[in-house]
Formats: C-alpha cells, structure tokens, sequence
C-alpha cells in the first residue's frame, strides 16, 4: 500500500472541501499522482469521513497548540494537513505517531513551503504531547 500517497491524496481532497468543492472521485482522478489500490482508496475514505466527522473537535485540539495563532491565521493548505495528520494522530493508531508527523511535515513542505513544515511539525508535537499528557490524567 502506498500510505504515503494516499495521505498526500486524502490532504488534497480535505483542502479541495475547505475551498468549497466536493472533493469527490473526479477530484481523486485529477489532483494525485496515483491510481490508488483498493486498500488505498479504503484509507482514503477513512481519513475523509473521519476529518469530516470530526473537524470541531480536530481544530479545537489543533487551536490549543496554536501559540500566537488562530485557525483563521492558518494558510488552508497548511490547515488541511494538521486536520489530516491530528485524525491519524488521535483516530487511526495503526500508523507510529513519529511517521504521521514527519509525513504532514513534508507534505506542509511539499504543498507550502519549508517553513510551512516546522510550523506543523510544532503544532503536532503540542497535540502529541497533550494527547499523551491527557491519556496519563485518564489512565
């Protein structure tokens, strides 16, 4: 499976629907550079309904971690990214913490710019340390 580019396609579609498209099959079919596998397109679609379902809580916990930043602050591309990375990183345990990071970090890269990239790799390391410090107080 290439998990890689199927988070990349999955944080193209999330930007897509944050501009107001629908980011649907047409969308897959001409933003990615992938003809996804079948298990692909599943975590796709995992990913998808999951920021979906739950994007107040996602950007409620990707607000704490904002230091001197709003939401609105946030350029959408980078805003998608955190979206996807934070529903893997709170959701979707099958993926080590430390790959959901460096990934969003190199699509924050890839998609923005090189700043972009260490502003996402602190805001995730905020979410992970409090999703961790959360776990311990529940424990």
């Amino acid at each position: 499976m290439a998990r890689k580019s199927a988070r990349a396609a999955a944080v193209q579609m999330v930007f897509e629907n944050m501009l107001g498209g629908d980011g649907g099959e047409e969308t897959l079919r001409g933003l990615i550079e992938f003809t996804p596998e079948e298990d692909d397109q599943q975590y796709i679609d995992q990913i998808l309904s999951g920021v979906e379902r739950n994007a107040e809580a996602l950007d409620a916990s990707i607000e704490k971690c904002l230091k001197g930043w709003t939401l609105d602050r946030i350029a959408r591309v980078d805003l998608a990214v955190l979206r996807v990375a934070a529903w893997e990183l709170c959701h979707a345990k099958e993926t080590p913490d430390a790959v959901v990071i460096n990934e969003a970090v190199a699509l924050a890269q890839k998609f923005d710019s090189p700043t972009a990239g260490k502003f996402v790799n602190g805001v995730l390391s905020t979410l992970l340390s409090q999703r961790d410090a959360e776990g311990k107080e529940n424990a």
